[in-house]
């Protein structure tokens, strides 16, 4: 087994702010630009969002903040 490697873990969110496709598809790009971050899904239907990312190499508080001047917001779900 190769212990270098770092998994990567799904974040589930619940989210506000975002309405249409559209606005769904700007969030995702806002996060994807963060480094850590491997994938992302925004779903304006159901108001929610997946983050892929590289365990331990982004904090949660930097996705929360991320979206915030785009007007759109983040809510951890419990796991």
């Amino acid at each position: 087994m190769d212990r270098t490697h770092t998994p990567n873990e799904t974040l589930r969110f619940s989210t506000t702010g975002i309405t249409c496709a559209g606005c769904a598809n700007s969030a995702a790009t806002i996060l994807k630009r963060l480094p850590g971050v491997v994938d992302v899904r925004v779903d304006a239907t159901t108001g929610t969002a997946e983050v892929e990312i590289i365990h331990g190499a982004i904090a949660l508080d930097d996705l929360l903040t991320a979206l915030k001047p785009a007007g759109y917001g983040l809510i951890p779900q419990a796991a």
